[in-house]
């Protein structure tokens, strides 16, 4: 008996090792997807680039996120320390709220009362608010003057992953899609049965 709960025991860190593994690996397949050189290309007039800005803001959100705020705590480090380890300390009880919201994904309290618009805002309100006490704003607006056209840039020439993943992504692309196979086939049998 002793026996079993043991091996219960290691099989529960064997899961908890492989889930670790696996969301490592999420992670690092992210990055790469976001800044695999082979993803830009040009776009084709201004309506693609409007369409590929507003897909790519959707899908890399966090990443533009992480990559404005390492810009705000890179202008911040050398001469407001202060300002800095406040705003690192926001970003963990966010991270907290993140993680409450893996936990309980069916929970009322964090989905709807707590809305993560809500919480985003107050999170930003309280940045603001900070950075004025400390006189820090000009170093937000230096990190924003930095930092937005660069999400600007990548969101404008980042191309869809199905479009350069290769020849089979291509070929998924390139064909039509199943109900227009559909109807072609029905006027095959149609055409071929008179």
């Amino acid at each position: 008996m002793a026996n079993y709960g043991a091996m219960l025991r290691r099989s529960g860190l064997a899961r908890a090792t492989a889930a670790v593994a696996e969301r490592a690996r999420f992670t690092r397949k992210a990055l790469s997807r976001f800044a695999r050189p082979q993803a830009f290309a040009c776009p084709a007039d201004a309506e693609a680039a409007a369409v590929r800005t507003v897909r790519n803001v959707a899908y890399f959100r966090i990443h533009y996120a992480l990559v404005l705020w390492i810009l705000l705590l890179a202008t911040l480090a050398p001469s407001h320390r202060a300002s800095m380890l406040f705003l690192m300390a926001a970003s963990k009880v966010a991270l907290f709220y993140g993680v409450l919201l893996r936990a309980f994904p069916n929970s009322v309290l964090l989905r709807r009362i707590l809305d993560r618009r809500l919480v985003f805002a107050l999170f930003l309100i309280v940045i603001i608010v900070e950075l004025a006490l400390t006189d820090a704003i000009k170093h937000l607006l230096l990190a924003l003057a930095i930092g937005v056209p660069l999400v600007l840039l990548h969101a404008v020439f980042r191309v869809r992953d199905d479009l350069v993943g290769g020849d089979e992504a291509a070929a998924t692309v390139d064909a039509p899609p199943l109900s227009e196979k559909k109807e072609k086939e029905d006027a095959d049998l149609e055409s071929g049965s008179k």
